[in-house]
């Protein structure tokens, strides 16, 4: 009985100290490209702007959104966009290491009767086995002496 109790710790001790592999994520050999995550990036900002459903597709549903300090949860996600306009994207860089990527994007949301307003978003984006989704955005308004 007491061998039986012994191989039942030894057991529990080395299930323990298993490895727990993380699933939903691409291993670091799986790299995209830069181009992958320009796309998701734009994208998101066009849908956004145009209020389009199929934007809330690119995030998981554990993703996290601010625009100005304050937490987004649905159109429009990003700083100086509402409603009647549309986005262009002035400059973006683009960084990539294995399953990760992050982007810096500055554009302008251009509104029919006012004039443009600028903005500045960073992401995190992760692969994940359906593909790339941004799982942190945080976009700021620029300041008037940074236009």
């Amino acid at each position: 009985m007491r061998s039986r109790s012994a191989a039942f710790a030894a057991l529990v001790c080395l299930s323990a100290c298993s490895h727990r592999q993380v699933r939903g994520y691409e291993p670091l050999a799986a790299a995209g490209t830069t181009s992958d995550v320009e796309a998701l990036v734009r994208a998101a900002l066009t849908l956004d702007a145009a209020q389009d459903r199929q934007a809330d597709t690119l995030y998981p549903p554990d993703a996290v959104v601010f625009s100005n300090a304050r937490q987004r949860f649905a159109a429009p996600r990003f700083a100086g966009v509402s409603y009647g306009g549309r986005i262009t994207i002035a400059a973006s860089a683009v960084n990539l290491m294995g399953s990760w990527a992050w982007a810096m994007v500055d554009y302008r949301w251009i509104r029919p009767t006012k004039n443009a307003e600028v903005g500045r978003a960073t992401f995190i984006i992760a692969k994940r086995a359906n593909g790339w989704r941004i799982i942190h955005a945080h976009s700021s308004q620029l300041l008037p002496w940074d236009r």
